[in-house]
């Protein structure tokens, strides 16, 4: 069941820069990118939404440049009116898909909040009361709200545009309060991920 905050309440979601593997990918024309397709973290939301998660290296040939780091994929339900070009003729997207790139060390942080602050404190209730746990990256706002007896997860992404070039003014969001249970599992699969980067 959703629910609305008051605007009060919220955080500031604001994101800001890009990665350095966004910054190195727009920087160099020639650039090897490996993708672990094998070995994902996914989570979803109750109305089909996903984010995934998974390891990924960037290298630039004679450079001696070498990158770990995450991509995020998001696929969310299209809040606009966008629409895209079949067979000639114009339908509306239901969904959209954007990519984020979480640098190592962020990545590292990421593991270490869900450890420290979101997991110990999924069962967490309130009275009257509500605390949010909040992690940013370059790309990424991650927020772990309980409003009383209600846990929500939040994410903003920063919307580079379908072919991830475009100034990271806009985002996406995805949220879940059906899914609030898989966030150990998440957690442990990215630690699996941090742990495999050199």
């Amino acid at each position: 069941m959703a629910f609305i905050l008051k605007a009060e309440s919220q955080v500031q979601r604001a994101i800001v820069g890009q990665s350095i593997i966004r910054d190195n990918i727009l920087a160099y024309s020639e650039f090897n990118f490996f993708r672990d397709w094998n070995v994902v973290a996914t989570f979803k939301s109750g109305i089909g939404e996903t984010v995934t998660f998974y390891p990924v290296t960037f290298e630039v040939p004679d450079k001696n440049v070498r990158l770990f780091g995450l991509q995020v994929d998001v696929l969310v339900k299209s809040r606009e009116n966008n629409a895209i070009s079949i067979g000639g003729g114009i339908v509306k997207a239901e969904f959209i898909e954007r990519s984020i790139f979480i640098d190592k060390s962020d990545a590292v942080a990421f593991v270490n909040f869900l450890e420290e602050e979101v997991v110990p404190n999924l069962k967490k209730k309130y009275k009257k009361q509500s605390k949010e746990y909040v992690f940013k990256s370059k790309e990424m706002f991650f927020s772990f709200l309980i409003d009383e007896s209600k846990a929500r997860i939040t994410m903003h992404l920063a919307d580079y545009g379908p072919l991830g070039n475009e100034p990271g003014g806009r985002q996406i969001e995805f949220w879940t309060e059906a899914k609030i249970d898989d966030i150990p599992s998440l957690r442990a699969k990215l630690e699996g991920f941090v742990q495999s980067m050199k």
